[in-house]
C-alpha cells in the first residue's frame, strides 16, 4: 500500500509540473536525444501482499537481462517509451498467496514519460516519472489465481545515472494496476536495472551541451603593416 501511495503522488507532482510550468519559446525538439534503447534485469513482486511492497525473499527474477525496452523523445522532457519482457517464477516462492506455481510471465508495456533532465542542468541525474498501459499474460497453472490475460495501468519513476553521453544506468520501480480484478491478484510490481544507450539527433544539429563556450577565428587576423617612406 506504501509503494501505491508513492507512485500515486509521484504521479500528481509530474501532472502538477505539467500544468504550472512556464512556457519557454527557446525550446525545440532538437536540444535533446533522438533515440534510448536498453536492457535490464527485472525483479518481479507478484506475491498478493499489499501490505509488503518489497519482499527480497519472494521476488522472481533471472542472472541476465529479461526486459529491453525503447524510448523515443518526443518534445520538451516528454517521450514515449514500450517494454517487453517475460520471466518464470520460482516454485520456492510465493504468487499470490500460492506456492509451487510454475510457468512464467510475459509483459508488454507502453507508457508517457517525463524526465526532469534539462530542469537539473543535463548532467549526470536524469529521474523521470511515467504512466501507461500494458498486457500481462501468465500460464494457466491450476495453483495461478490471476487470469491468463490482465491489461494493467501502470505508474513507474526512475533515474538514469549518466556515465557518458550514450551510456547510462537506469533504475526504476513500476506498479501495474490489473483492470480485471483492481488490486488483487492480476495487479503486481517490479524493479528493473539496467543499461541504456541514448542516439543523439543525426540532423548536423549542435545542442547547447556540445557549443564550445569560447570561439577561436579559424583564419588569423592580418595586420596592416604601412611602408616608412624615404624622406629626400
Amino acid at each position: 500500500m506504501r509503494l501505491h501511495f508513492f507512485l500515486i503522488c509521484a504521479l500528481s507532482a509530474l501532472l502538477n509540473s505539467s500544468l504550472w510550468a512556464q512556457p519557454d519559446k527557446m525550446i525545440t525538439n532538437r536540444d535533446n536525444y533522438f533515440w534510448q534503447f536498453g536492457i535490464a534485469w527485472t525483479s518481479t513482486d507478484d506475491d498478493g501482499q499489499e501490505m509488503n511492497p518489497v519482499p527480497i525473499d519472494q521476488l522472481h527474477g533471472l542472472p541476465f537481462p529479461s526486459r529491453l525496452y525503447a524510448d523515443r523523445y518526443i518534445y520538451n522532457g516528454w517521450s514515449a517509451e514500450g517494454v517487453v519482457g517475460a520471466q518464470p517464477y520460482k516454485t520456492d516462492r510465493m504468487v499470490n498467496d500460492s506456492i509451487g506455481v510454475k510457468g512464467f510471465i510475459a509483459y508488454f508495456d507502453a507508457a508517457l514519460k517525463y524526465s526532469f533532465y534539462k530542469q537539473l542542468g543535463r548532467g549526470t541525474l536524469d529521474p523521470y516519472l511515467g504512466s501507461g498501459l500494458g498486457l500481462s499474460l501468465r500460464t494457466a497453472d491450476p495453483k495461478q489465481s490471476a487470469p491468463l490475460v490482465s491489461p494493467t495501468i501502470n505508474l513507474s519513476a526512475g533515474c538514469t545515472f549518466w556515465f557518458s553521453d550514450q551510456l547510462g544506468l537506469q533504475a526504476q520501480g513500476v506498479y501495474k494496476f490489473g483492470l480485471v480484478d483492481i488490486l488483487k491478484s492480476a495487479s503486481y510490481s517490479q524493479y528493473s536495472l539496467g543499461l541504456v544507450f541514448r542516439i543523439e539527433k543525426t540532423d548536423g544539429y549542435k545542442s547547447e551541451f556540445h557549443k564550445p563556450k569560447y570561439k577561436i577565428p579559424r583564419k588569423p587576423a592580418k595586420i596592416k603593416v604601412e611602408k616608412a617612406t624615404d624622406e629626400s
